[in-house]
């Protein structure tokens, strides 16, 4: 070994020892030391340790930390949707939003409302019969006659699939109370910008609801009537009334029904004032599109850039 390197290592072997004799030399004196000598070692600390942080391990939210990831590479999407929203089924995470919380109008949406109601309160093999006021209501019509024998599963699968006004009224009007009825749900549910003030959505003052409550409202009909997915993914059905006479074939309004493979469920709606409106259930995802122009368009855009904007494979 040169004399260099025989001179470096006496010097490590020096500061090394006396490294260890300080440290567990001392360590008998601290033990004796005055109460107050902490606050004159504070002082008397090195300068080089006076801002040290020790190390901290972050873990991040789920958004960052957990699937699916979002893709920063994808810009965020433009809806000219008045108000959309891309949320998880059980709500723990948003994925879209846009102006999610304003309240409007959400036309026939207003009808999974009272498809919770209905679930609810009435027996589904209850036989109701339409009156002439219910089928002279102005809007979507489910071709019903006055008179007419129907079960409550019945006017509740033509109102979701043909989104009949008619067949809305026909079941609200079976208790003066179904109104009070969805409001008292909306408030336990925690639906803080949602007012209705009839059981089919057709622009009347004070109803109001918001892009986010919609989401609410359409998980906990999913979540909680699972046989309900079956009748909003349905194409076409025929119902009859109560005695076999009258025949109803219902055509689904959900125009991406069969378009998108990952669709379980929907319900559209239509009005002038709210425009058009769509609430869909994409395997674990609901989507809901209000006051758009071009709602099934808008919706498959929100679809595909979902699939897009974040990593959800390993």
């Amino acid at each position: 070994m040169d004399n260099d390197k025989k001179f470096y290592l006496k010097i490590s072997l020096i500061v090394a020892v006396s490294f260890f004799i300080w440290f567990f030399g001392s360590s008998e004196k601290r033990n004796n030391l005055p109460e107050d000598f902490e606050k004159i070692s504070v002082k008397d600390k090195p300068a080089a340790l006076e801002n040290f942080v020790p190390p901290i391990f972050v873990v991040f939210k789920d958004s960052e930390n957990v699937l699916p990831k979002r893709n920063w590479s994808i810009l965020p999407l433009e809806l000219e949707a008045s108000a959309a929203i891309a949320v998880k089924l059980d709500g723990s995470r948003i994925y879209y939003n846009k102006n999610m919380n304003e309240r409007r109008s959400i036309a026939s949406l207003t009808k999974l409302m009272t498809a919770i109601i209905v679930l609810e309160n009435f027996g589904l093999d209850d036989i109701i019969k339409v009156s002439k006021s219910d089928v002279k209501r102005i809007g979507s019509s489910g071709d019903l006659r006055p008179n007419e024998l129907l079960t409550a599963r019945s006017l509740l699968n033509i109102m979701l699939i043909d989104s009949s006004n008619d067949a809305a009224l026909a079941l609200a009007r079976q208790k003066p109370n179904f109104i009070s009825l969805m409001n008292k749900k909306a408030k336990e549910l925690g639906l803080s910008n949602t007012r209705f003030v009839n059981s089919d959505g057709i622009d009347e003052n004070g109803g109001y609801s918001s892009a986010f409550d919609v989401a609410k409202i359409f998980s906990h009909l999913t979540i909680n009537y699972p046989q309900v997915l079956e009748v909003l993914k349905t194409k076409n059905m025929v119902i009859y009334s109560s005695d076999g006479k009258i025949e109803h074939r219902l055509r689904n309004t959900n125009e991406l029904l069969g378009v998108i493979s990952e669709i379980k469920a929907g319900k559209t709606g239509y009005t002038d004032k709210a425009g058009g409106s769509l609430a869909l259930l994409v395997n674990d995802i609901i989507t809901v599109v209000l006051g758009s122009q071009d709602r099934f368009g808008e919706s498959e855009k929100l679809i595909q850039w979902l699939k897009e904007a974040y990593i959800w494979g390993k």
